[in-house]
């Protein structure tokens, strides 16, 4: 276990003390018997990493004086690039494994599908599969509604897709001919009487090419993106504990199960394509089937026959979404019951195809696309449905099976997260089209009500959404504002402990410059309360899809927001609500172009590229285990090349402080728990800036907290947690120990800044340093002498005593 005396001793603030450097001035050299220890240092760099050189500090000038914007330099001795005199220093650098292609940076696009994988590893109760009774009805529950949460996200996009593609192209506009063709010279190939493909057969099958692409698109990144992160896994298996789900050996080997996910999606999306081709040619057939002349069994038959097949390929794809994921052979079989299914969506698919070109005399296109509505409205209702699913699955986990109390919202953080992302996507989607008709129509309006536009209509369902958006456009204010106001009052209070602190009067502007810093820091207990505001608006459309379930209005579907509000209440009210669709809409639409461009500019601009890098940092942490179709998990990368690289190391008699900043601390954490029995006592722990207790602890229970802590303390010969107060980021980790909770040394933060005034030699107060350079601090060389494996120390065998501390 970790020793948890404070060798730093007070950390009291000193008004004389020298700047942290990012670059620090290394003790003195011991005698060379000391300079030799067989130990290495392997850092693990946290979001947005640099490049190589700049983690390691061996450029070949360091900064003595000043700050990042004009500074002392001078010329680096060799011993400068040593934390601690004779061990060597190592970076695993994995920021371009979200960060490095410029193409990675399009993955923002499918920010819904990462927030509902994330949702699946927010559950509040264990995942060791020995729970019996209700927690494991309930954990069940929860997994099962994620995963189809998940599915219905893939089934939405594709939708928004059919709906620019199939309705409004090639059903909507197509049916109006000659003033489409007039309002859309570029469509005239399509819509144009005369045309082969005017019918609306063929128009149909060439509005499904957009739908058909996007689906392309999305299998394709998800199989490169999974070549490309596959790793080889060693003959050597590290020890499971209950206590920490993250030390089982399989766990980060995720390419099996994701495998028959994506063939699950696949066939979901292809068979939502292969329907709504389908349905209007067979609704045709069926009319006519007791028209006079008309054959017994002619194509309507062929077209039940094709719809019964769909729908039975569909209900076992969405069934095979729900098969356990762990046990090898059921991967296998469901893996080839996967593919087989998505084989056959494909070959259904063609055949549907046939089906709908085939002649059919008088035929026309009226109105939307038959069936497009139904399946949309049945969509939003089940999702609403699965929303209180997971909502109650997580409310019975907490109340029968939360791992610890510092749960974050009771249990409902995961829920409240798919929620959010079935919103999102639900709004986007909305955006597409309705953005997508009115630059259809001509004149930038879906109403034509102007000479020469078209009339175009699509679903009535999206409007909900953008009205939804729209209440958002209102909240966010509100929430920046209510924060704005926290933030000030919690800097007021501050004030008196910040002038005790530096013993500085309390009106000076320094000192509410670090009572600031310090509230700041601890504005992320918001978390929860700002998650759940932004929510507010999930609650009547969740009311709506029950609604709509319950009265058996699925067909014909729930009518436009502001019919609804006309049926009722005129004038004012109707007018406010069409203007709030409308804005809604413009949001929507405003996003989705936002994202476009931040990642167009990623391909010229470092910087942006690394901002973009650095969201997914968080996002992408965990395995693609409900939605095989969102963005890469780096650590499914990371955590066995840090493994294996740990793993030889110690096998060669090397001491190796695994020195984790940030996310980076959740990396190390994760190589410590996959690490053989066999490395224990050869491998440290060195934390620093650590999100591990504040924020993954809290949202991921079933993964972290003081049971797992107390489980990787023991599986190293020593562990220690550097924080600051000003950091939003970091905090103390507890941990289960004998006599209860304790905390993980260093239990007191380090002093942020380190002087209230300018130190000596310099002309500027020292910055507050924050989530940033935790190396450069004093305390970062004493820390990581404390923790070097003791058998691997000369300390104690040469009588060299231990480096003298950096700074005061």
């Amino acid at each position: 276990m970790t020793d948890t005396a404070d060798p730093l001793g007070s950390h009291e603030p000193v008004p004389s003390s020298p700047t942290p450097r990012p670059s620090p001035t290394p003790p003195a050299d011991p005698p060379s018997a000391a300079r030799t220890p067989n130990g290495v240092e392997l850092r693990v760099h946290g979001v947005s990493g640099g490049h190589a050189e700049e983690l390691l500090d061996v450029e070949p000038a360091m900064r003595v004086g000043g700050d990042r914007l004009a500074g002392f330099f001078r010329w680096r001795r060799e011993p400068d690039t040593e934390t601690v005199p004779g061990v060597r220093r190592e970076i695993f650098a994995w920021g371009n494994l979200t960060s490095g292609s410029a193409s990675r940076a399009f993955w923002l696009l499918l920010l819904p599908f990462m927030m509902i994988n994330v949702a699946y590893w927010m559950r509040p109760g264990h995942m060791d599969g020995k729970r019996t009774g209700v927690p494991r009805a309930a954990g069940i529950a929860y997994g099962a509604g994620v995963r189809l949460s998940a599915l219905s996200l893939t089934m939405l996009i594709t939708l928004a897709a059919a709906g620019v593609g199939m309705d409004l192209i090639a059903w909507q506009c197509g049916g109006q001919g000659r003033e489409c063709a007039r309002a859309l010279p570029w469509a005239s190939f399509l819509v144009a009487p005369g045309s082969p493909l005017s019918t609306p057969g063929w128009s149909l099958l060439v509005g499904a090419v957009l739908p058909i692409a996007v689906v392309g698109v999305l299998w394709r990144l998800s199989r490169r993106t999974a070549a490309d992160y596959e790793v080889v896994t060693g003959p050597v298996r590290s020890d499971h504990s209950d206590d920490a789900p993250l030390s089982h050996p399989d766990f980060w080997r995720n390419s099996e199960i994701m495998a028959r996910l994506r063939s699950a999606h696949i066939a979901i999306a292809v068979g939502t394509v292969a329907a709504l081709l389908l349905l209007p040619p067979l609704l045709h057939d069926l009319a006519g089937r007791d028209a006079p002349g008309a054959i017994g069994t002619g194509p309507w038959a062929v077209g039940t026959a094709l719809a019964i097949l769909l729908g039975v390929v569909t209900a076992a794809s969405t069934a095979s979404v729900l098969i356990p994921g762990r046990d090898p052979r059921w991967n296998v079989r469901a893996d080839r019951l996967c593919r087989a299914l998505r084989d056959l969506a494909l070959a259904l698919t063609v055949l549907v195809a046939v089906y709908t070109v085939w002649p059919r005399p008088g035929w026309t296109a009226e109105g939307r696309l038959p069936g497009g509505g139904t399946m949309l409205n049945t969509l939003f209702a089940v999702q609403g449905a699965l929303v209180l699913l997971l909502v109650v699955a997580a409310l019975v986990l907490f109340a029968t099976d939360r791992p610890h109390s510092g749960t974050a919202m009771r249990g409902l953080a995961g829920p409240s997260t798919a929620a959010l992302g079935i919103l999102l996507g639900g709004g986007f989607s909305a955006a597409l089209v309705y953005q997508g008709a009115r630059w259809l129509s001509g004149c930038g309006t879906i109403d034509a009500a102007e000479a020469g536009c078209v009339t175009l209509s699509p679903p009535t369902a999206y409007s909900w959404l953008q009205l939804a958006f729209s209440f958002e456009a209102l909240i966010v204010p509100l929430v920046v504002l209510v924060l704005a106001l926290k933030l000030r009052a919690m800097a007021r209070a501050r004030l008196p402990e910040v002038a005790a602190l530096y013993s500085r009067p309390i009106e000076d502007r320094r000192t509410r410059e670090i009572a600031r810093a310090r509230a700041m820091g601890r504005m992320t207990e918001t978390v929860p309360w700002i998650l759940a505001t932004l929510l507010l608006p999930v609650v009547p459309l969740v009311g709506l899809a029950l609604y709509s379930i319950l009265t058996g209005t699925l067909v014909a579907g729930p009518v436009d927001a502001p019919a609804a509000v006309a049926g009722r209440v005129q004038g004012v009210a109707q007018s406010v609500v069409d203007a709030m669709v409308a804005v809604g809409s413009l949001i929507g639409g405003t996003a989705l172009v936002a994202l476009v461009w931040i990642g167009r500019s990623a391909y010229r601009d470092r910087p942006t590229r690394q901002a973009v890098g650095a969201l997914w940092d968080v996002g992408t942490f965990w395995p693609r285990a409900a939605h095989p179709l969102a963005p890469p998990s780096y650590a499914e990368r990371a955590v066995p090349q840090l493994t294996a690289r740990v793993r030889r190391m110690a096998g060669e008699n090397t001491g190796v402080v695994l020195s984790g900043h940030s996310q980076g601390s959740v990396l190390a954490a994760a190589t410590v728990w996959q690490l053989p029995d066999e490395c224990r006592g050869r491998v440290s722990l060195l934390t620093h800036g650590s999100p591990l207790d504040r924020l993954y602890a809290r949202y991921f229970p079933a993964y972290f907290g003081p049971a797992a802590f107390a489980d990787l303390s023991g599986r190293v010969s020593a562990w220690r947690n550097l924080w600051r107060v000003t950091d939003a980021i970091a905090g103390p980790v507890r941990r289960r120990g004998p006599s209860g909770t304790e905390t993980v040394a260093t239990a007191d933060p380090l002093p942020d800044p380190r002087s209230y005034d300018a130190p000596p030699g310099e002309a500027r107060r020292p910055e507050i340093l924050g989530h940033s350079y935790y190396t450069g601090d004093p305390a970062y060389a004493e820390a990581l002498w404390r923790v070097l494996p003791k058998e691997r120390s000369e300390e104690e065998s040469t009588g060299v005593e231990r480096p003298p501390r950096q700074g005061p």
